[in-house]
């Protein structure tokens, strides 16, 4: 992995280190490999390095193909075999290369269309200095960030946007029609950032710059298999493949791997999948698995991570928890113009990352995903419905409403399908199962801001690419579009890449989440289960107490504390937002009324329900607004 930037001059006019010198300046640190900078006249690049993968140690950016072509890469790729065979002989050639340098070559072969060949997680960069010609690349689920501005006859782009603001010396200016849609709980552009003028490269899709044109491509659209009518047998035969192979490429180290085994499902298949590989030869070392323990705390999970080492025969390092610092998190969103860490993400990052840095492993794999692609919906039905499938509904109605007589159940599973056909209200939850829409009114921001920044509008939009089929795979693919996942996740990554660490995580593989994509709804889940794929997969793998587990853990203690030091301070009526007319702090102390009454020494399973979540988004709103403007807001 690693961190990268370039700017290319439209025009005649020649690049000069004074600009890469800003711009690497401004760069948030990312990886411990090095910085390496690289100028030829109209174009010149920026590279923090981090050797995660064999081949990657000692690699050398910009790549220079015979074309012409300039590739900077950012990422990492998990079908080496696959592209090596599509390369033929000249793959014979690049068996030890670097990733980026199979890209470039695959580039050259097949044009643009190179992209839909690959698959991991990749931010990619391929200039043709001479003709004046950049495009930008990234992947499915854009875990790796790639940023870009246009100034006149100047195009640049970045990892990190404070690159670009900074190092090019651009006015500052708050989107705050992007904080509006953050603080609202509900992020819908794909593309857009808290800083006018600064874009984000939307998932799973690619921008060309040329002349004056820019123009932007959606490469990944499917359209994906139909597993509708096909066995339980079935799925679980090709999942289980599936996995293997993205724990598997997911790997591919120069060093020792570690695994987050929190207790959950999706952790536990994880480090117990990896396990049984080694075992049988397929790894070539053992996970070290790392477990965030909370002794007395409703977040502790240590009864089933314990559970899972029974079952093994192994052992897990145990961290704990890294206390929120008010101060560190200014520091921290000042030096790399990132969201603060949310606390419950400290709760399981924080010491794991300490435990890694103290002997150099760099590569830690996540179960991340399974409750994005496996916990299943009722998208499903209005395709059912509408293509005549009526046995697969039958089914539904069976499973789901076991209790009930035929005939009940048809009528159940008939008004649940045709509803989203009919309904607006329901044809949008069923399109955005992430999303709470009884929130999404948001009355803690200000009704005439909403206006001015046409929230309204903003939230109306969805998921649009050629390739996905009915209401099942729309439904689905908003979770590759899920602004919220990217926008929250965005500082874990960083932060953690700030120390070497590439977090990794096998259930986002490309190749399984498109599986996932056109998956039976009806063996996704019934009305009492859960990845009911996954639960099946993992028979005889995982022990049956965290295999049959239906609860999680929550983790809200330390994230209430930390939102109690942070309004100690600066309560909400001072805060940004509330200043400047966005959010009504007087809304803010209601809705955050039952969170302070609750007592943390007391019964915590009786947390109060209201939505905390949207304290911290202000909260969070607010340091990045005072640290990254700071009096020039």
């Amino acid at each position: 992995m690693s961190a990268i930037a370039g700017i290319l001059a439209l025009d005649e006019r020649p690049i000069g280190q004074e600009m890469l010198a800003r711009m690497r300046a401004a760069a948030p640190p990312r990886g411990l490999d090095g910085t390496q900078v690289w100028l030829e006249a109209n174009f010149g690049t920026i590279r923090q390095a981090n050797a995660t993968t064999p081949q990657a140690v000692g690699e050398q950016q910009p790549f220079t193909g015979p074309s012409g072509a300039v590739v900077m890469f950012d990422g990492r790729l998990d079908n080496r075999s696959d592209v090596l065979a599509l390369l033929g002989p000249a793959g014979g050639r690049l068996a030890e290369a670097p990733d980026g340098a199979l890209v470039l070559a695959l580039y050259e072969k097949l044009g643009r269309d190179f992209v839909r060949s690959l698959v991991g997680d990749f931010a990619i960069a391929i200039c043709h200095p001479l003709e004046r010609r950049l495009a930008l690349f990234t992947s499915p689920l854009n875990w790796r960030p790639l940023h870009w501005t246009r100034h006149g006859a100047l195009v640049a782009f970045a990892t990190d946007m404070r690159t670009l603001v900074l190092g090019l010396g651009l006015q500052r200016q708050v989107n705050e029609g992007a904080f509006a849609e953050f603080m609202s709980g509900v992020m819908m552009s794909p593309t857009e950032t808290f800083l006018a003028g600064v874009e984000r490269v939307e998932q799973g899709s690619a921008v060309f710059f040329e002349g004056e044109r820019t123009d932007v491509w959606l490469w990944h659209d499917g359209p994906f298999e139909d597993w509708t009518g096909r066995s339980m047998a079935d799925h679980v035969e090709h999942f289980n493949a599936l996995f293997d192979q993205a724990v598997a490429a997911a790997f591919r180290s120069h060093g020792d791997v570690s695994a987050q085994l929190s207790g959950g499902l999706d952790s536990s298949s994880v480090v117990c999948r990896a396990t049984e590989l080694y075992r049988a030869g397929r790894l070539d070392r053992q996970v070290r698995a790392i477990s965030a323990r909370f002794p007395g705390m409703p977040q502790d999970e240590t009864r089933w991570s314990s559970a899972v080492e029974d079952h093994l025969g192994i052992r897990a390092e145990v961290a704990t928890a890294k206390p929120f610092s008010l101060e560190a998190a200014r520091q921290w969103t000042a030096s790399t113009w990132h969201l603060p860490l949310r606390p419950n993400a400290l709760d399981t990052m924080g010491g794991v990352v300490d435990i890694m840095r103290a002997d150099g492993r760099r590569v830690l794999l996540g179960g991340e995903g399974g409750d994005d692609w496996l916990n299943g919906s009722l998208a499903h039905l209005p395709d059912l419905l509408r293509r005549g499938r009526l046995g697969g509904l039958a089914e539904f109605g069976r499973t789901y409403f076991p209790r009930d007589s035929v005939p009940v159940q048809w009528a159940k599973a008939l008004v649940l399908a045709g509803r989203p056909l009919v309904i607006p209200e329901y044809r949008r939850e069923i399109l955005y199962p992430a999303i709470d829409w009884n929130r999404a009114s948001a009355p803690w921001l200000r009704p005439e801001w909403t206006r001015n920044t046409d929230l309204a509008d903003r939230l109306q939009g969805t998921p649009t690419r050629p390739g996905l089929q009915g209401f099942t795979q729309r439904s689905r693919y908003s979770t590759y579009a899920n602004g919220v996942r990217q926008m929250l996740a965005a500082p874990v990554v960083a932060y953690m890449e700030q120390f070497g660490i590439e977090w990794r995580h096998p259930l986002h593989d490309a190749r399984l989440t498109g599986f996932c994509m056109g998956a039976s709804g009806n063996h996704l889940r019934n009305r009492e289960t859960r990845k009911m794929i996954l639960r099946e997969a993992m028979r005889g793998t995982l022990p049956e107490v965290v295999r049959m587990r239906s609860d999680k853990a929550a983790f809200y203690v330390n994230t209430i504390a930390a939102m109690e030091d942070i309004l100690r301070e600066r309560p909400f009526r001072d805060t940004l937002p509330a200043r400047m007319g966005w959010v009504d702090a007087k809304q803010l102390e209601a809705l955050y009324a039952p969170v302070r009454a609750w007592d943390p020494g007391g019964d915590r399973a009786n947390l109060p329900s209201a939505p905390y979540g949207p304290i911290w988004f202000v909260l969070a709103a607010d340091m990045w607004l005072d640290q990254a403007f700071g009096s020039t807001i």
